[in-house]
């Protein structure tokens, strides 16, 4: 052992062309570490030389915190750090919201080690976890595609993280086979003769379902999101335009063209915008005022079932699909073909036309008439 090498003739349980190598490779390692801590003036023992043997192979040492060698510890780690981390891209502290979407894929991460009675380590995290993490998530969750997707790419960001700050990761988190195919949503919109019905509608003897019935105009009309319709007292409203600020993309200002069913809203209030109630009942309520003027033909859709607490495809009542978020797909689809689609979209604040694409809903049969409508006028 004078060369510090197994030769290959010498009788032992241990394959000399496995062993060697690293051999050779933990010699350079300890090395290259020896210079580097000697220069600083580091302390040169028994304790320095395990630490380093150990982190050679990658095992946690005395001067390892768990978080720098186990998956959970360091999601955990840097979840906590979120709570007071800036977002580049915006400028500003990692919402609430997004911070709970991290916390929920640490659970499902939790819950995946339990059944396989495993310890992640972060180089785990390769194609083979994959294929399992999938399994898991589809055969034990029963979660769909799309959430199971939103899963697999918030783990890929935590690898990402883990690689920047210097941690050892398996380049398989990186691999194009590293992903989860998204189902393709099935969402509903209100075309213009449903706003139309409900415009006309006579909610008077019930002041709740009227309040409803005009914020609703009014998110169908602007493209608000549910967050800036909540502050709707706090935008500027005059007889031709509402400016607000956009608190949830770029904090700039955005200005719409007041609609003329909104003009009416105003003048039915005296000038007075409606009552802001929660989403909840937002959400809740809408369904009620659609329904009732008629809105209940059965259209293909995704619902929430309360038992499994799972969303499920179907064929649905369409009132019953509506959401806070209807209003502002349903401003861009019906505008989309009557206006630019750059115009739109600096309303939206939708950042490429490929998203404003997939966000649009128009229907194989409005389609259709489009064009039936496109050939009838050239052929007159």
């Amino acid at each position: 052992m004078k060369q510090q090498r197994i030769t290959t003739g010498a009788t032992t349980a241990f394959d000399a062309s496995t062993i060697n190598p690293k051999l050779i490779s933990l010699k350079e390692f300890i090395l290259v570490s020896f210079n580097q801590h000697y220069s600083d003036g580091g302390v040169l023992n028994k304790d320095w030389l395990d630490g380093v043997v150990s982190k050679f192979n990658n095992r946690p040492s005395n001067e390892t915190s768990d978080k720098e060698i186990y998956f959970v510890p360091f999601v955990k780690d840097y979840i906590e750090g979120s709570k007071e981390r800036i977002n580049p891209s915006t400028g500003r502290i990692i919402s609430p919201r997004t911070i709970q979407k991290y916390n929920t894929t640490l659970s499902r991460l939790e819950e995946f080690q339990e059944k396989e009675k495993v310890v992640l380590k972060i180089w785990d995290i390769d194609l083979a976890f994959h294929r399992a993490f999938l399994s898991f998530l589809k055969i034990e969750g029963q979660y769909g595609a799309t959430t199971i997707s939103k899963y697999i790419d918030q783990i890929k960001s935590f690898c990402k993280e883990a690689k920047t700050i210097g941690l050892k990761v398996s380049p398989e988190f990186e691999h194009r086979n590293f992903t989860a195919r998204r189902e393709k949503p099935i969402d509903v919109y209100l075309n213009e003769l449903e706003i139309d019905l409900i415009f006309k509608a006579d909610f008077t003897s019930n002041p709740r379902l009227n309040n409803v019935r005009q914020l609703m105009l009014i998110g169908l009309w602007t493209g608000l999101r549910i967050s800036d319709l909540r502050k709707i007292h706090e935008h500027n409203f005059t007889d031709n335009q509402i400016e607000i600020v956009d608190s949830v993309k770029t904090g700039g200002t955005i200005r719409i063209p007041i609609h003329p069913h909104i003009k009416s809203v105003l003048n039915e209030n005296n000038g007075e915008l409606p009552k802001v109630i929660s989403d909840v009942k937002f959400n809740l309520y809408m369904k009620e005022v659609c329904e009732k003027v008629g809105i209940n033909q059965m259209v293909m859709g995704s619902k929430m079932n309360p038992e499994k607490k799972r969303k499920e495809k179907g064929y649905y009542p369409k009132y019953q699909l509506v959401s806070s978020h209807t209003n502002r797909r349903s401003f861009a689809t019906n505008l989309y073909g009557k206006l630019p689609n750059q115009t739109i979209m600096a309303i939206t604040n939708h950042k490429s036309e490929q998203q404003f694409i997939k966000y649009i809903k128009t229907t194989q049969e409005e389609h259709f008439e489009k064009v039936k409508e496109l050939w009838s006028t050239n052929m007159d």
